[in-house]
C-alpha cells in the first residue's frame, strides 16, 4: 500500500511525510529530495549542501528530518505494530549525491524499488497493513489552508534550527552541546552522551 503526501496534526504544528509504503515486510517512510546539481553531506551534520550553477546552498539534513517523522508516527500510531524496528527510514535523491557516514539508507530513485523488495521476512498481517493505512488516511489533512500554514511553519522552523545551531543546542535531543577534545582535535559533543552521540565540528 503506497500513500503519498501525508500531513498530520502534531500538537499545535503539522508534520508532512512524502511517502509511506506499508507491506507485510515492514513500513517504509520515505523522504524525497528533487534537488539538481551535486549534493554533499554527512549523516551526522545538521546541514547538507547543494552545488549548482557555481553556487552553494544549504538544507536541513533529510536523515534527521525523516527520523523526526518516524518518531511522530511511533508516538501517534504505535498500537498498530509490535516493534519499531519494522519501520524503515529511507532518503531518496533524484540526482547524484555524495554522503559521508554509515548506518542510514540513502538511495537514488532507481535503487528504491529493489531495496524495498529485498525485505522478505513477514512482520505484519495484511489486515494490519490495511488497518494502519486506513488510520493514516483518516488523520491525513487535506484542507488547503492548513497545508499552506504548514509551509509557513516549515520556514519558521528553519530559522529556529539555525538559531539553535548558533547557540550550540543539540538538534537530536535538545541538550546543550559542550566543548570536547580527542586525538583528532576539538569538537562539540552532546551533554546527554552516551544516550545521544551527536557531535558538531568546530570550524575555523
Amino acid at each position: 500500500i503506497v500513500l503519498n503526501d501525508l500531513m498530520f496534526k502534531n500538537g499545535s504544528y503539522t508534520t508532512q511525510i512524502d511517502h509511506i509504503v506499508i507491506s507485510v515486510y515492514g513500513i517504509f517512510v520515505i523522504e524525497t529530495k528533487n534537488y539538481r546539481g551535486k549534493i554533499y553531506g554527512n549523516i551526522n551534520k545538521d546541514y547538507w549542501f547543494q552545488y549548482i550553477y557555481g553556487r552553494k546552498y544549504k538544507f536541513y539534513n533529510p536523515v534527521f528530518q525523516n527520523k523526526n517523522h518516524i518518531r511522530f508516527l511511533i508516538r501517534k500510531f504505535n498500537e498498530l505494530y509490535e516493534d519499531e524496528q519494522y519501520i524503515h527510514s529511507i532518503v531518496v535523491f533524484m540526482n547524484s549525491f555524495k554522503i559521508g557516514g554509515v548506518g542510514e539508507t540513502i538511495l537514488t530513485l532507481g535503487e528504491l524499488n529493489g531495496y524495498i523488495r529485498s525485505f522478505s521476512n513477514r512482520v505484519m498481517t495484511m489486515d494490519k497493513c490495511h488497518q494502519f493505512a486506513s488510520l493514516l488516511q483518516e488523520h491525513n489533512i487535506e484542507d488547503k489552508e492548513e497545508r499552506e500554514e504548514h509551509i509557513r511553519n516549515v520556514q519558521s522552523a528553519i530559522l529556529y534550527r539555525e538559531d539553535r545551531n548558533i547557540n550550540n543546542i543539540c538538534p537530536q535531543c535538545g541538550s546543550q552541546l559542550v566543548p570536547r577534545k580527542n586525538k583528532l582535535g576539538k569538537f562539540y559533543g552532546c551533554s546527554n552522551y552516551p544516550h545521544c552521540r551527536y557531535v558538531k565540528c568546530i570550524t575555523k
